[in-house]
Parts: structure tokens; sequence; C-alpha cells
């Protein structure tokens, strides 16, 4: 079916019968070329001595979930036009068991939100990774905003969105500061295996109407969920099991980013990204621990 640029349809039913599903093989050079292309040297995800063998980085299920929406994700239709448009905009991820190199895992994309916004369309794709034996290991919520964009038909969430906390950030501490360099997007892309030409071919973000290529924003997210799992707000041996974020500003190439932390009332640490003019690339972070046994 041809679409018309600037608009998405809903494709009707069942949510179930709409889902897409891949199987990867998780090993070694995966995991760890996605943890050297946000500098996480961490043993866990880059030493391959390690015992019991590699985990993969918390963010690392963005890589495996990429191919079921790169094309546009489940139960929309829409054009290539349409498609590059879209604005990653908020992302939760549960781990209910970590990701370790070896294993084999089928991830399940389902359309979970379909909503008309003010001049614009907002698409929720619920991914859940599960292992042969059928253990659900992640489940992943992602939201993409496209400005501009008239929606046909709608989908409401089985369930509501994630309440992202909004404590107040005037006791957060910086922790971690660092600048985007040019090979920053192209290293991510290749290592991640997330290939989208606006991060690393300007004449597509100047197509956009960007006026440069864009760092990706799960690449930013895992930088700051590396920070903070190796400051002083995270326990001794820290495993995460859920990252939230709003992804609030592009990130150009020579940017510096200041990444920033705090402890929460509710007890998971809460985190921010601005840049050195103080505008914000991720807001309202979450990341929740549990000490690794």
């Amino acid at each position: 079916m041809t679409t018309t640029d600037h608009v998405i349809r809903v494709v009707p039913g069942n949510a179930a019968l709409l889902a897409r599903t891949i199987e990867h093989e998780l090993d070694d050079r995966w995991i760890r070329a996605f943890a050297a292309s946000i500098n996480d040297t961490r043993p866990e995800v880059f030493d391959l001595q390690q015992v019991g063998g590699l985990l993969a980085h918390p963010v690392f299920p963005v890589c495996i979930e990429w191919p079921l929406i790169e094309h546009g994700a489940p139960g929309i239709e829409l054009s290539t036009d349409t498609l590059r448009l879209g604005l990653h905009v908020s992302h939760h991820i549960e781990i209910h068991a970590p990701l370790r190199a070896g294993r084999r895992v089928r991830t399940v994309a389902k359309p979970n939100l379909a909503q008309a916004r003010t001049s614009a369309a907002l698409i929720g794709t619920r991914f859940r990774t599960y292992s042969e034996e059928g253990e659900l290991l992640v489940t992943s919520d992602v939201y993409t905003l496209y400005p501009g964009v008239r929606l046909v038909g709608s989908r409401r969430a089985p369930e509501p969105p994630y309440l992202f906390a909004r404590t107040a950030k005037t006791h957060l501490t910086p922790i971690e500061k660092f600048t985007v360099g040019i090979c920053d997007a192209v290293i991510y892309t290749e290592c991640a295996r997330i290939w989208n030409p606006i991060h690393t071919d300007i004449r597509v973000a100047r197509a956009a109407g960007l006026p440069d290529t864009v760092l990706h924003g799960t690449a930013t997210l895992a930088r700051a969920v590396t920070a903070v799992s190796r400051s002083e707000f995270a326990p001794e041996n820290p495993s995460v099991t859920q990252v939230s974020c709003r992804f609030t500003g592009p990130v150009y190439p020579g940017t510096t980013l200041t990444i920033s932390a705090t402890h929460s009332d509710e007890g998971p640490v809460c985190f921010e990204v601005r840049a050195d003019d103080g505008s914000p690339a991720i807001s309202d972070g979450v990341i929740s621990f549990q000490e690794m046994l």
C-alpha cells in the first residue's frame, strides 16, 4: 500500500496479530564492541576473561530491538519520508535477567500506543526478549514522536505508560563530562549495528533541517548509565534492573556533555545530561539497581 507523506495510518487488529519477531545470537564480539563504542571498559562488559562470561550493557537491548522498527514500528503504515521525521522521545528498559554472551534470544515487538498529539503523532512499541527456554529477560517501551504528521486511527496503550520521576534537580551532582567526537556516531552505528543515516550522513541530516549529524540518543543514554553505575550513587556491585529517560535535545559533534545524578526519595538514582550551554539532552532519567551477587 502506498502511503501519503506526513501521514501515519494505524493498522487495525489485535496487537498480538501484528507482532514481529527476530532471533539473535549474543556473542562476545557484539557485546564488547557496544561497550567499546561508549568507552565502557568495566570488566563485566569488556573483559573476555570475566568469570561467567560477558554481560551485555543495560542499554544493549536497543541493538537487538532495532531491526524490528528500522523501517517503522509494527501496527502502522508510513512512507520513508515520514519515517525519517521520527524523534525518539522516551525509553524505558526493565531487565528481568541479564543478557549474557553465548545465549540465543528471541525478541517480540508489538504496537503499544498510537496517539494524536498537537500537530504530531506519538507511536509506542513494546519489546519483550526471551531466552531459548522461554524466560523473559528484558521488557522495553520505546516512544517516537512524528512532528507535523497526521495520525489516521489510534491505539490505546494496554496499560499506562511508565511514569518518569520528576524529582527536583537542585541537588544533582556532576559525575562525568565528555565531548562528542566527529567519529562517535559512526563508531556507535557500526558497533551497535543500528544504522540510521541521520546519525552519520550530513546530507540526510541537512535535508531534515538539522545543522549536523546527531549522536544516537541511546549512545548518550548508555554513556550516562555507565557513568552512574561507577559513581558514588550506585551500590558496590551494581546490577541495573530499570532504566528510563526522556530524550529532550539533539547532540551534535563537538558538544560537551555533563552527566549529573542524585538519589531519589523512592530509591532509584535520578540523572540528567546537559550541554555546556545548559540545554538538556536527557531529562527525567531514572536508574534502579540491585546488588550483583
